[in-house]
């Protein structure tokens, strides 16, 4: 009789995998690698406008009464970056940009509210009150995709309040980017060095005094956008000047955003559409 240690001896281990289908299975992950890292966004977008119009009851023409005007870009098969714009205008349309203590969640309700709160006031005032909506595509860099969000708020006085804010979406990964997100890490701070000194550029073309610049320093923003030419800020009215001078717009020149910027970022073809 064998022993058995010299009949586990004559037995040889079966082997799980045969080399062809290890070498079959590890192409296929390194295929799915690729494929997850190199997602293609849309090389076009197709979309179509969307308008809300209400009045007050009994309102024979726009310009006798209270009116909300709202028009939305919306994109076919981008269902987040949709969702993404839509939130962003029931944000700006109520309070004015800033928190509501009674947010609507859609905009038929925003709309509704508005038209409210002008008649509740009718009686001691004789403004014709508006609220106007704008959300559209300003700017596409490869992958970088720019929609401009426009808001104005009239309830009476010398003028009315307008808000503009630029949301940024990436097509490729469908999300929002911020600045934080196309900087390349520990880099902020060089960043607003080159904006500030753009900054300084505009104060000195627009020619102001020294009274100016001590009551409009400058600021950071959020709101941007890539193009060949390099990433522009935008300032809405009373950051860096009085309303009159309307929205303010600083350059930073593409040349000194190497390593400033992520390459990813920067180096996209890209095409800008106003």
């Amino acid at each position: 009789m064998k022993s058995i240690s010299s009949i586990h001896g004559s037995i040889k281990p079966k082997k799980l995998f045969s080399k062809a289908a290890l070498i079959s299975l590890s192409l296929a992950l390194a295929l799915a690698g690729c494929e997850k890292e190199t997602a293609k966004a849309p090389a076009e977008l197709a979309s179509k406008i969307e308008t809300l119009e209400m009045r007050a009851p009994n309102c024979p023409s726009a310009d006798e009464c209270t009116v909300v005007n709202i028009r939305r870009e919306v994109f076919a098969d981008q269902p987040a970056l949709n969702d993404a714009i839509y939130e962003q205008m029931l944000r700006q349309l109520q309070g004015n940009g800033e928190p509501d203590a009674d947010p609507q969640d859609s905009l038929e309700k925003v709309a509704q509210k508005f038209i409210d709160e002008a008649a509740s006031v009718s009686d001691i005032s004789a403004a014709q009150w508006r609220l106007d909506g704008d959300a559209k595509k300003l700017a596409r860099y490869g992958d970088l995709l720019t929609i401009t969000v426009n808001s104005y708020l009239y309830t009476g006085g010398a003028h009315g309040m307008p808000v503009a804010r630029w949301l940024n979406w990436d097509l490729a990964q469908e999300r929002r980017v911020s600045l934080a997100d196309v900087l390349e890490p520990g880099q902020e701070e060089a960043f607003w060095k080159l904006a500030a000194a753009a900054h300084q550029q505009w104060l000195d073309t627009q020619k102001t005094d020294e009274d100016f610049r001590q009551n409009w320093p400058f600021a950071h923003s959020d709101d941007f956008k890539l193009d060949h030419n390099g990433l522009e800020l935008l300032y809405g009215v009373y950051t860096l000047g009085p309303y009159a001078m309307g929205e303010v717009k600083l350059s930073v020149p593409r040349e000194k955003l190497k390593g400033v910027v992520r390459d990813n970022y920067l180096s996209q073809a890209g095409n800008h559409s106003d």
